[in-house]
């Protein structure tokens, strides 16, 4: 339990530190979140109209 709180400290640290490092967490972390909306709602194609149940008989 100790190792996982110092881990979780080291990780708040490091994104909320003023450095490179930490523009370079967000970022990655935006570019993730952004390439999930996208694979949600470009590739995944939700939006779409479905067939009707009855279609396949």
């Amino acid at each position: 339990m100790k190792a996982l709180r110092a881990l979780a400290d080291r990780v708040r640290k490091a994104f909320f530190a003023n450095t490179w490092l930490s523009f370079a967490l967000w970022f990655a972390a935006a570019a993730a979140m952004g390439a999930l909306l996208f694979w949600f709602l470009g590739y995944m194609s939700l939006g779409e109209s479905q067939a009707p149940v009855y279609e396949g008989f």
